[in-house]
């Protein structure tokens, strides 16, 4: 489990908490890795702390330069330090529907390489995901069908499952939350088995906890489909 944190005080205990939960219920062993980009509101003394309360999650910490970091570049740390074939990211903000965990880890043992949680395919609720979320994630979808020729209505959500030697074989780069759709896109090229699991968050966005900027993130997202469509005719991206 890799766990990217940056000023997420308020939430990475209720974070861990359902993590630990979830875990116990199944049954299944873990890593958890959290991967910190710089915070300075307390977070890695309090995961630290948490890691002491939760045994069972054989919490390591990781530390990433601030000046350096973006989530890509986080989420790639936490990849190299893993030691499991498999490797489910979680948000930090416990909104994260983590009873899909067993699932996406059975479907990765049934030879899928990636398996994402789909907040937008028509059968989830999505009112905890703000308007703007859903109709950009809409266009997008619009966009990935048009370029690509599939219809995938969530590559660029966080919470997912992969296989974690495949993965880092396609050299992952993305810098910002564009990795996701990087990600997505490559396991995809490559041949690779993806599954789609509904999922509905199970609380709002914590605006202030958000470090997503949809302005931000436009251009990335749009670059990645770009060079997914490119290299689908030809001009190589990996």
């Amino acid at each position: 489990m890799i766990i990217p944190t940056l000023d997420d005080a308020p939430t990475i205990a209720k974070t861990l908490e359902n993590l630990n939960t979830a875990l116990a219920a199944a049954g299944a062993p873990a890593e958890v890795l959290i991967v910190d980009a710089g915070s300075r509101d307390g977070t890695l003394e309090l995961a630290a702390d948490l890691a002491d309360r939760y045994p069972l999650l054989h919490t390591r910490l990781l530390v990433q330069d601030r000046s350096q970091s973006g989530f890509g570049s986080v989420l790639r740390l936490g990849i190299a330090y893993a030691e499991g074939r498999y490797c489910v990211v979680l948000m930090p903000d416990a909104r994260d529907p983590l009873e899909l965990i067993p699932k996406m880890l059975s479907e990765l043992r049934g030879g899928a390489h990636l398996v994402l949680c789909s907040r937008f395919d028509g059968t989830t609720v999505t009112e905890d995901v703000p308007r703007r979320f859903v109709v950009y994630q809409n266009l997008y979808q619009r966009a990935i069908k048009l370029l690509l020729g599939v219809d995938i209505p969530d590559s660029t959500y966080g919470f997912r499952a992969f296989n974690r030697t495949f993965v880092q074989a396609l050299g992952i780069s993305g810098q910002r939350l564009s990795v996701c759709s990087e990600m997505t896109f490559k396991v995809m090229l490559a041949g690779g088995k993806t599954v789609r699991l509904p999922g509905v968050p199970t609380g709002p966005m914590v605006r202030e906890q958000s470090k997503f900027r949809l302005g931000n993130e436009l251009a990335g997202y749009m670059v990645t489909l770009m060079r997914a469509s490119l290299h689908r005719f030809g001009v190589r991206w990996f």
